[in-house]
Order: structure tokens, then sequence, then C-alpha cells
């Protein structure tokens, strides 16, 4: 099987390299599409999208592989590889980024030049999914979510034709992909709006003991917090910990007089850590820091919710978990909002009245992980109580049916999303993702 006016690379089912070519980061997704296009160009781009809508084959996009339910991976179908396309370019204080770029590519990049995208917490993440479902990262409360700095990108959309989409040509299909995934094209480049970053800011982890972890993560969560600042509690077991442990991961993009202080001040209400990192560290360093905590080749579920304020309930039933966790990877994370994600701009992300994001995440090395999922189902619905209304749409994980694709927006959005879709792939051909489906939803088989 050929696709003209293709030039990439295409791996059919049954080629040597196939398997490689269809793995992805969470092991637990087992799918076998009919072939992969390794695209090159956004002209590749558009030659496997008409191809795909007229053979009627399922369609889905790899670039990062980053994601939790698999969405880059199709059964008997066509995955689009956009790890080729990695131009890369910084101009002023703005960013042109590839599709198939990593964030901490990105860093690379941008940090030589005192800059940096409000990027992934963790460096192997993609910039294309991540920022298509609006994108919580460290520089988040200081600069808002990735689909916040998105200023324009160019587009393949469902009939194969290339757009340069900009909040004066496309507008509505602009803000649709400021949030709402890969629904409505396939996006070959990003531009983003760069922000100031020191070469060393002060960042850093503090670990206590899971028997302080309660007491430790009510204090932590009573601080008050300048936008600059930024942190992450997590439940869970590192390698080098025998049993659970809390991890409060601290970022501050103040001057270093500021910087010291708001850590001084968190030091002093979390008491006496077993270890203590917090220092003046390279951004980089400090993003490629949680890499280990999603390591490559094992099985991953996931359930996310958007949260009101923490009660002393539900952070005791948090760390309760975390110690009945039976994998030491799996993990309770709590992550704060507020600032410049409060206070964003007009995209599809309905959640900027939340305080917190909750992700309970099952890890396990082999096997179907029915212990693990059992238990990551149980923590979270123990935390329901707190929703703000729904899901991370970046953290949905298996199974997760469009009732929690939903959730992850208000009704008003979802209407508006839908009709947007409508517009620009009323086929849904562009369905294996977080789909939200047209208007006028077509029946497919």
């Amino acid at each position: 099987m050929n696709i003209k006016g293709f030039s990439g690379h295409l791996v059919r089912r049954g080629d040597p390299g196939f398997e490689q070519a269809c793995g992805i980061w969470n092991r637990a997704v087992r799918r076998t599409p009919r072939l992969v296009a390794r695209c090159h160009t956004a002209a590749d781009v558009a030659a496997a999208v008409r191809h795909a809508a007229a053979e009627g084959l399922p369609l889905a996009v790899r670039a990062g592989g980053h994601n939790f339910a698999g969405h880059a991976l199709v059964d008997d179908g066509l995955v689009m590889d956009l790890r080729g396309l990695r131009a890369i370019r910084v101009d002023g204080d703005v960013l042109e980024a590839g599709a198939g770029l990593l964030w901490g590519e990105v860093d690379a990049v941008t940090l030589p030049h005192g800059l940096a995208a409000a990027g992934g917490s963790v460096s192997k993440v993609g910039v294309a999914g991540f920022t298509l479902g609006t994108g919580l990262g460290w520089l988040g409360r200081r600069h808002g979510l990735a689909a916040d700095n998105l200023l324009s990108a160019r587009v393949v959309t469902a009939d194969g034709e290339l757009l340069d989409v900009r909040p004066d040509a496309h507008p509505d299909l602009l803000w649709a992909l400021r949030g709402g995934c890969g629904n409505f094209g396939v996006v070959t480049s990003f531009t983003f709006r760069l922000h100031p970053m020191r070469a060393e800011p002060l960042a850093g982890t503090l670990m206590f003991p899971v028997e302080r972890a309660a007491e430790v993560i009510r204090r932590v969560v009573d601080l008050p917090m300048a936008d600059e600042c930024n942190y992450a509690a997590v439940l869970t077991s590192p390698p080098f910990a025998a049993k659970p442990v809390l991890l409060v991961t601290a970022l501050h993009l103040g001057p270093p007089a500021e910087a010291r202080a708001a850590m001084d001040e968190l030091r002093r209400a979390t008491g006496e850590p077993l270890l203590d990192t917090i220092k003046p560290t390279p951004f980089a360093a400090f993003q490629r820091s949680t890499d280990e905590s999603a390591p490559e080749g094992t099985r991953w579920d996931v359930r996310s919710e958007w949260l009101r304020p923490l009660d002393d309930a539900a952070i005791e039933s948090a760390v309760a978990a975390a110690r009945a966790a039976s994998s030491p990877l799996s993990e309770v994370l709590f992550r704060p909002l507020g600032g410049a994600i409060a206070t964003g701009p007009d995209t599809p992300f309905s959640y900027r009245h939340a305080s917190f994001l909750v992700e309970v995440i099952a890890n396990w090395a082999e096997g179907d992980g029915t212990r693990e999922r059992q238990w990551m189902r149980e923590t979270w619905h123990s935390l329901l109580r707190l929703s703000a209304g729904g899901a991370d749409v970046n953290h949905l994980g298996l199974g997760e049916g469009p009732d929690r694709v939903r959730s992850a927006y208000s009704s008003q959005v979802h209407d508006r999303l839908a009709a947007i879709k409508q517009v620009y792939d009323p086929a849904n051909l562009f369905r294996s993702t977080q789909n939200i489906p047209p208007s006028r939803q077509p029946e497919h088989p």
C-alpha cells in the first residue's frame, strides 16, 4: 500500500521494525495498526490524511506518544508519526516548534536565550498533545497553561488542506486548538509566546516520611504563595525509599532574595525533611529531575479530577491510599492552580476556578494491573466529593468514555467545540483522541 504524494517512510504490518514503530510510552496499550506513516513534512501529513479519508481507515496521530490512554495507536488503521517534524526557531520572545518535539528539546533551544516556554513538567512529554490538551506545567501559575501561550499554528484539516491558523485567520479553530485536543486537524507546527527564565531559579524537592505526610500537606496548602512559586505534592515510593514518602517539589521564578525567603518559609512551615535538594538549579535540569517518575517500558492507568480546596479528610484519605498501594511507582499527586491559570484568556479550559488537580496514577510492570487499577479507582472515588466538576482532559485513563471527556469541559464549551468540529471535521475523521463528536455526529462501524 502506497500513499499518493507521500515522501516519508511507510512501515507496514509485518515489516521489520513494525513493533518498534508502534511502541509508545504506556505499554498497557496494545493496538495493531495497518501501517505507520513517518511524516517528514506538512505535505506528508496532508497526503496521509487524504489517504485515510479516501480509504476509510481509522486514523491516529502520534507525536510524543506519552498519553495514558494510548491515543497514538489505532487498530487496523493508519498511524501518522510526527516525530520527523522537528523544526524549531526562536525569534525574539516567540518560539516556532514542530509537532514532533519533546519539551526537553525545546528547553535546549530556548534556555540559552534566557527564555522558556510554559511547557510540561516532564522533559520527555511531547509538545503537541500536551498543548492541545491545555497543558498544566511548572510555569503555569506565573505564565499560564501551554495553550494560553499558543499564538498560532499550522494545521492539516480533514480534507487535507494546510491552514495557517491565527487570531486573524480561522480564529474559531485557534480557540478550539487551545484545549480541544486533536479533534480538529493535525497540527504540524506551533508558535508560542516565551518568557524570561533565570539561569538557575531556586528549585528542588523536600522529602518527608509518610507518617508526617498529612501534616506537611496541610501546612503546604495553607501557605500564602506568590504567582512566581509552584509546587507538586506527591505521595509515592521512589526507588531509593523503602516505603512511601511525601515529595514536595517546588520552584520559585522570582529574584533570588524573594525566592530564598519563600523557600525558607516553606521549610519553616513543614519542619525537618528527610532530604532537601532545593538550591539554584538550571531549569532544564529541574525539568529532567522528574523524568524518572515516568519511566518507559511499564504499564500505566490514571484518574484525574479538578478539585475544590483540600480538607483534612481528603488529605488523610490520600495518605492512607499511598500507604496501601501495591506498586512502588503508583502515586497520588496534587498540583495547585491559581495565579495566571485562574486569570487566563478565553480558551476551552473550563476549570480556572478550581484549586487543585489530583492525579491518581497506577503503575505496574507485568500483567493486566487488576490490583493496581482497583486501588487507583478507589482512591479517586474517595476524593470525588471535592470535585470542581470533572477530569483533566490530558489525564484521562484506560477505558474512560465519552462522559468523562464531556466532564473535562463545561456544557457551553463542549457545545461550542462540537459546533467547530462540525465545520472542520464533520465526518469525525479525527476521532482517535479525547473525542468531541461534531454537532451532527456521523455513524462509524
